[in-house]
């Protein structure tokens, strides 16, 4: 008998030691980096530098495809590139000073990070380093960037991209204004919300997580100016709800211009990165752990995406030409490399010895100020986020998202369909607004603890439950209740499996399967196809008595 206790201990400890969570490497960045740049052909990289030589530089995604190339090679990847990286960076040390309307803001800090990488690898030439840095460092700060003045109704986060671009540009000796920058630190600061979150005009999630990002990089670059206590302390305000934010397929939230991207989970990384950094070195372990596996998880969320060929910039399966998905300003050459920035920023910002923690995050509901009007829930390997005043130029009310861990993100719901006109290309008429939801005019939180929220429309009452088997709603009020449920049809490429019946609808996909089941609602299928950034969507309607139950789950097929 002790033999076998003695057996039995011994496989507790090997799988003990199996299971012990191990470092991981910041090279995962670089490769990250690699990939967004190989999204491109060589011929696309000569036609892009072509048309710069010709018209100058027109926006900031020359500059970021350049900053990546010149940190790949400095670093031993992509050598063939060389010799094209160099007339890239000759054409943007000769062009961007020359204006101010071409986004300077977002390149000139990873100009000035390229250059960085390239002195320190040695592979360049003293001389050809040296006239680099002498065509960025002449420029002054009103010259480089559009004009900012402070006090104004709105926050401008272009403002805070300045802010990092000249702090990178002082700590590497290559001019720079730190008096310009600490103006519009101490004015930008003033938009963050009572959760340390930043509002951007319609505050949009994007930029609250990009714009937090610049202040980082501004702090990791060496700002130490009069405003740095009260940035700090708004950057430690919002640390825990970023973690609460996170999906569990490693996204972070849905919504507003400029998401459903890749670019978000480099951005999201890169966040958390500075956060385990941070928390490492004031001594708090825990947290530090906690951000580095969140970083983690986004970096397996791109994953996700960058395996499937050929690559996209956003996370649909439309042909890139179509621009489906994609705001205007949102196209390929610009948002792909993209991506790669914002990978290089969590790669300077990791901690390499600091081991992600190994256990999942708490079951957890973050209600956002009124500002973000969003809830966003995580329980039993699920996320549901909830949209309360959509900007319904990119989303609608009700819940936006549901996904289950290891599931394919878009199954039943990535993002909500916006208004018939949004404000991003997409391929067909869009009938309306779409998320599974009541219709109501109106939410408002009546409570919320972790794994359940209880809403209102002031008559009717909507109480959700999440929990390891999905997600449970009631539905309560006077007369008929009805919600609305869309089903994935395309996504691009692939045209999902949907079936119904009275009681139900199925979504089957990439061998998962998503169940909206109501045991006392009649299904009805309208017909009617709906678009967002995933794709297209069929709606469904449930509808029932004074109660309606609503449940739905992901699960392996």
């Amino acid at each position: 008998m002790k033999r076998i206790l003695f057996a039995i201990a011994l496989i507790a400890m090997a799988l003990q030691t199996e299971a012990k969570p191990q470092p991981v490497s910041r090279e995962m960045y670089l490769d990250i980096m690699e990939k967004a740049v190989l999204a491109y052909t060589t011929e696309d990289i000569q036609r892009y530098s072509s048309t710069v030589d010709a018209k100058g530089v027109t926006e900031h995604g020359f500059g970021r495809l350049t900053s990546n190339i010149g940190i790949l090679v400095s670093h031993g990847r992509l050598p063939e590139l060389k010799e094209q990286f160099e007339h890239m960076m000759d054409l943007c040390v000769r062009e961007m000073p020359k204006t101010s309307k071409a986004g300077n803001e977002f390149a000139i800090k990873e100009i000035v990070l390229c250059l960085q990488e390239c002195e320190r690898s040695g592979i360049f030439t003293r001389e050809k380093i040296q006239a680099w840095k002498d065509g960025l460092s002449g420029a002054r700060a009103e010259e480089l960037y559009h004009p900012h003045k402070p006090g104004g109704k709105k926050a401008d986060n272009w403002g805070v991209f300045g802010v990092a671009s000249e702090c990178a540009r002082v700590m590497a000796g290559i001019g720079g204004d730190i008096e310009w920058a600490e103006v519009r630190i101490a004015d930008q600061i003033r938009w963050f919300d009572e959760n340390g979150m930043y509002m951007d005009p319609n505050q949009p999630i994007t930029y609250d997580f990009v714009t937090r990002l610049q202040f980082m990089a501004a702090l990791k670059m060496g700002y130490s100016g009069p405003s740095r206590a009260a940035l700090e302390e708004r950057l430690l305000k919002s640390a825990p709800y970023t973690l609460q934010m996170q999906s569990v397929s490693g996204e972070y939230p849905f919504g507003g211009r400029s998401n459903g991207f890749l670019f978000n989970e480099s951005v999201y990384a890169a966040v958390c990165e500075y956060y385990a950094s941070w928390f490492r070195q004031s001594g708090d372990e825990a947290m530090a752990s906690r951000f580095k596996a969140a970083a983690l998880r986004s970096v397996r969320s791109l994953d996700y995406w960058l395996e499937q060929k050929p690559v996209r910039h956003i996370k649909n399966r439309f042909p890139t030409e179509t621009k489906y998905g994609c705001e205007g300003y949102a196209y390929f050459d610009k948002y792909m490399v993209t991506m790669g920035s914002f990978a290089f920023l969590a790669y300077l910002f990791a901690d390499d010895s600091i081991v992600p923690a190994s256990k999942p995050e708490k079951a957890s509901t973050f209600v956002t100020s009124p500002a973000f009007h969003r809830v966003m829930m995580n329980s039993g390997g699920y996320t549901a986020e909830f949209e309360l005043n959509a900007d319904k130029e990119h989303d609608s009310n009700g819940l936006g998202r549901f996904q289950r861990a290891g599931a394919p993100p878009v199954i039943a719901l990535s993002c909500p369909c916006p208004t018939n006109h949004p404000h991003y290309h997409t391929d067909i008429e869009n009938p309306g607004p779409l998320s599974i939801a009541p219709c109501w005019d109106s939410y408002k939180v009546v409570s919320s603890a972790p794994g359940k929220l209880v809403l209102t429309d002031g008559e009717s009452v909507w109480t959700s439950r999440l929990g390891k088997k999905g997600i449970r709603m009631t539905l309560t009020g006077k007369g008929s209740q009805m919600m609305t449920v869309p089903a994935l049809i395309f996504d691009g490429e692939t045209h999902p499996e949907v079936s119904s019946d009275e009681h139900s609808v199925t979504v089957r996909f990439k061998g998962w399967k998503a169940v909206y089941s109501s045991p006392d609602g009649s299904v009805t299928d309208t017909g009617k196809i709906h678009t967002n950034r995933s794709g297209h969507l069929r709606r469904y309607e449930i509808r029932g008595g004074n109660t309606l139950h609503l449940d739905i789950k992901i699960v392996r097929d």
